[in-house]
């Protein structure tokens, strides 16, 4: 059982009771939300190379975790959340669009990398060596990677993908960049989806990031789902365990990332949003932060609980786990709108 963990701020505004003074996580500050500690070290591709890349450009990317509370149950999927461009823009002042890609991708990249700018853009994880241990060189995965450097002449570029920044070079940089003869020969292959990161103003700092970032909670908090996507998840659990059974494995696996997993790394993530806004004086109790990791570990129970029912070819309805997490959510969500309040979104 963790213990609940307040130390008392110089902000006088959370007075003397250490269940309202500004939370802190136990141990030091983390330098990687992908850290050996982390309860899911990785989330999705995408939410992990934004990680990377704002550590990269020496910037905390805690900061803009508040829209974590927006998550809910799409019936299919826990949603795969990301950092929405607007609070990228606010809080980093990098402004994220779609890239118009027609010609080659290496002139584009070379292009838009010479601009410094960042490209976003979906490649084929057979061809990443970062993916040694999954796809490289075994199986064709769409994923994302951030391009920031690329040298056209000597086929070499560096990205950000999974838990770090990366090289690819030779025969992979022409299959991510689809120059191979075989794969130019394929008309049918579409133009990828790119994005292109352009940091245009300085980013916040100081009081007027923790500012804006507070605005931000209580602006999300007013988007969050009407009702709680556990107990909604939990009377389609059982038939969604029964069609994990029936289908094997193979079918778990994806069922675990985009639903216990995506859940997990999803509050694991409020959890590190929660321990800033206590180091930049916020009053966010004790119990509220530590329920919100505690969503993250029971989430990974409930995954272990569903491999060893694949395994066994038993269902096991996890009903302590899913009361567990229905639970935590409520706290969690009530002790944020406590603690900042919420903005309708109609009047924002």
């Amino acid at each position: 059982m963790e213990r609940e963990t307040a130390i008392i701020g110089t902000d006088t505004t959370c007075g003397g009771n250490a269940d309202t003074a500004p939370y802190r996580a136990p141990g030091p500050v983390p330098r990687s939300l992908h850290g050996e500690a982390s309860i899911w070290q990785e989330t999705n591709c995408y939410m992990d190379l934004w990680i990377e890349l704002l550590y990269g450009w020496g910037l905390d990317p805690r900061a803009a975790l508040a829209f974590t509370v927006t998550q809910d149950f799409e019936g299919d999927h826990f949603t795969f959340f990301k950092y929405p461009p607007a609070d990228l823009e606010l809080l980093y002042g990098t402004v994220v669009q779609e890239m118009a890609v027609y010609d080659t991708l290496q002139a584009h990249l070379a292009e838009q990398v010479g601009r410094g700018h960042t490209v976003l853009v979906e490649v084929d994880s057979y061809y990443l060596p970062d993916t040694r241990a999954t796809a490289y060189r075994r199986a064709h995965v769409k994923t994302t990677v951030a391009i920031d450097l690329i040298e056209p002449a000597a086929q070499r570029l560096s990205y950000y993908h999974g838990l770090g920044r990366h090289n690819a070079e030779g025969e992979d940089y022409r299959g991510l960049l689809r120059l191979t003869p075989a794969l130019r020969r394929n008309g049918h292959l579409l133009f990828p989806y790119a994005e292109c990161a352009k940091r245009v103003r300085a980013p916040l700092r100081g009081p007027a990031l923790a500012d804006a970032a507070a605005a931000l909670m209580r602006y999300h908090l007013g988007r969050r789902p009407a009702d709680n996507p556990i107990t909604r998840w939990r009377t389609e659990f059982v038939d969604q365990v029964a069609t994990v059974l029936a289908r094997g494995h193979a079918y778990f696996h994806h069922y675990g990332f985009n639903l216990p997993r995506q859940l997990g790394a999803n509050f694991e993530m409020l959890h590190h949003c929660l321990a800033w806004f206590g180091e930049h004086g916020y009053c966010v109790p004790a119990r509220v932060a530590i329920t919100a990791r505690s969503l993250a570990s029971e989430s990974k129970v409930l995954q272990f609980r569903l491999a060893r029912a694949v395994a066994r070819a038993r269902p096991d309805a996890c009903t302590e786990c899913l009361d567990t997490l229905e639970s935590a959510y409520e706290q969690v969500i009530s002790g944020l709108e406590s603690s900042f309040g919420a903005t309708d979104p109609g009047q924002a």
